[in-house]
């Protein structure tokens, strides 16, 4: 019934996107490929990434599944570096830098630096740690080094951040890869370029969406005028009103506090969200509309958009639809 439609021809178009500027890139596909689904979204790129980029080894698994030849980057802290046998590692601390020398398997991890995120990583802004960090690498070769930018948007703050990037880099004296975060990254010259909400169609206006959501109305009912439907009686027809009645709601991602600023399409015209949205349905106004029982509804193809009215971001919004039921179809 409610289904998520994903574009390869928007996915394929974004990754080349991004590729024009970064010799390799990490598809990032946390949080449920940014709502997105994991599996389908794997499925559809295949090999063409060189690294998934996941938060957790529950997310690589998932991405293992469905392809077991893609290299798997997580992203997150892990407690066992015994997973490097089956994926690609980030060391966030000292710690983990001298677990990874220990097991061997310092080329399978990458040393995030931390160089204003301030969330995970080793300070580059600290000398102490840096001079430590630079003896113990001294004899070992590992995957790169990482970095995630606090605000690429923000031009001066991003160069900022870069040159002290590199500053810790050539301090470190390795000539590592270097695994830049945040698609507005895009400029900076690395090897490995981390794409998440631009992998999807946001952040640039060169990019494709690559979702939308749809769902199909479930029943059809007239309202007099002064009649009232929804919980405590939420919509009151103010004319003789039809109603469809779709099956989505705030159990699939949907805003409840925001279900009246929703705007649906069926067949191609905009209706109306009306009422307040239940758990797994909500009501259109689809008065002198040629809606039936069955007609297939756009609930969803622009979280820019809907971000904006429901005061939220983009990644609130996409990640949101993680829990959308329904079938998975590739167009």
């Amino acid at each position: 019934m409610n289904k998520k439609v994903l574009s390869c021809e928007a996915l394929h178009f974004n990754l080349d996107y991004f590729n024009s500027f970064a010799p390799q890139i990490c598809a990032v596909v946390k949080a449920d490929a940014y709502g997105h689904g994991i599996e389908e979204v794997v499925k559809i790129l295949g090999n063409r990434p060189a690294f998934y980029g996941v938060a957790n080894e529950s997310e690589a698994r998932r991405v293992e599944s469905v392809n077991k030849d893609a290299k798997v980057l997580i992203l997150g802290r892990v407690s066992d570096f015994s997973l490097a046998k089956h994926y690609f590692l980030t060391a966030v601390s000292l710690s983990d830098v001298k677990k990874a020398i220990r097991l061997k398997v310092t080329e399978r991890c990458f040393i995030k630096l931390s160089t204003g995120m301030n969330r995970f990583g080793i300070d580059c802004e600290n000398e102490n740690l840096l001079k430590t960090l630079k003896k113990l690498i001294k004899n070992h070769e590992f995957a790169g080094f990482s970095t995630h930018f606090s605000s690429t948007d923000k031009e001066k703050i991003t160069k900022k951040e870069y040159e002290l990037y590199l500053k810790a880099k050539n301090f470190l004296g390795k000539n590592f890869k270097s695994c830049f975060g945040g698609s507005g990254a895009k400029h900076l010259p690395g090897d490995i370029l981390r794409v998440g909400l631009g992998l999807y169609g946001y952040g640039d206006k060169n990019l494709k969406k690559a979702m939308v959501l749809k769902s199909r109305v479930l029943q059809i009912r007239s309202l007099e005028k002064g009649e009232r439907a929804g919980y405590e009686g939420a919509f009151k027809a103010r004319r003789r009103t039809t109603l469809a009645i779709v099956g989505v709601g705030y159990g699939d991602g949907f805003d409840r506090n925001s279900s009246r600023k929703l705007r649906v399409k069926i067949e191609g015209k905009e209706f109306k969200v009306v009422g307040t949205l239940c758990m797994d349905a909500c009501f259109v106004d689809v008065t002198g509309g040629n809606v039936k029982v069955g007609s297939e509804v756009l609930m969803f193809d622009d979280a820019k958009a809907m971000a904006k009215w429901t005061h939220k971001i983009e990644y609130e919004v996409l990640t949101s639809f993680s829990q959308f039921r329904g079938e998975i179809i590739k167009s």
